[in-house]
């Protein structure tokens, strides 16, 4: 009997120990750490634009849906509200301030990611992969630039769209969330930073951005 209870305990142990790690997900990592690795380089950024109009939404649905729909009409489409002004602005400006290096912009043609990526440089490359409306080809084209590592000592910026990553790599995303990449075939995903987090890193002390869990639960996606 002693040795059936020791038994049961240790099963119990480990359900319980199953059941946490389940429920809290991957773990945070060190503001100054990443801020750090940033430094250095090496690494793939996937901006999510940042707020928008909600009352938008409906408006750009019925454009794509009528052909009205245009990329230099921004009152055809969704577009940051202030807040997503101002969280833009607040990206870049730390961005700036810790002096994390980028030399590859690519920017979806949509004017809430044009403004977003104005905050950060004037020079950048649109990307048809990056533009809606998304597709299993732009999906494959997607994967593709993020298995192509950064040139040397520098960061490969991405500014776009929730649905683009999110049919390229499973992680989904809310507006303003910024992802971390290793380059890879699938990447690495290092960060999720949340516009929370912003301040963290500004700090470069305390945890954040924990790494997002594949959407499906089944991994990347497959060719």
């Amino acid at each position: 009997m002693g040795f059936l209870h020791a038994m049961r305990a240790v099963f119990l142990v480990l359900a319980l120990w199953e059941t946490t790690a389940a429920a809290t997900g991957p773990a945070a990592v060190d503001a100054g750490w990443l801020v750090g690795e940033l430094r250095k380089g090496g690494y793939l950024v996937f901006f999510r634009h940042t707020s928008t109009v909600r009352e938008d939404v409906e408006t750009e649905a019925r454009n794509s849906r009528s052909g009205r729909l245009t990329l230099d009409d921004c009152a055809t489409q969704r577009n940051l509200n202030e807040r997503g002004v101002a969280e833009a602005a607040r990206q870049a400006s730390i961005v700036a301030q810790l002096a994390i290096p980028f030399d590859a912009v690519y920017v979806s043609r949509y004017c809430r990611a044009r403004d977003h990526v104005r905050w950060f440089t004037q020079r950048f490359t649109y990307s048809d992969a990056l533009t809606p409306n998304r597709d299993a080809e732009k999906a494959k084209t997607l994967r593709q630039m993020l298995a192509t590592p950064p040139a040397p000592g520098t960061n490969t910026f991405f500014f776009a769209h929730g649905g683009i990553l999110w049919q390229a790599t499973d992680y989904d995303s809310d507006e303003a969330e910024t992802f971390v990449f290793r380059a890879g075939s699938p990447p690495t995903l290092v960060a999720a930073i949340k516009m929370s987090d912003w301040d963290a890193l500004a700090r470069m002390r305390g945890a954040c951005c924990a790494p997002r869990e594949f959407w499906s639960g089944q991994g990347p996606p497959r060719e």
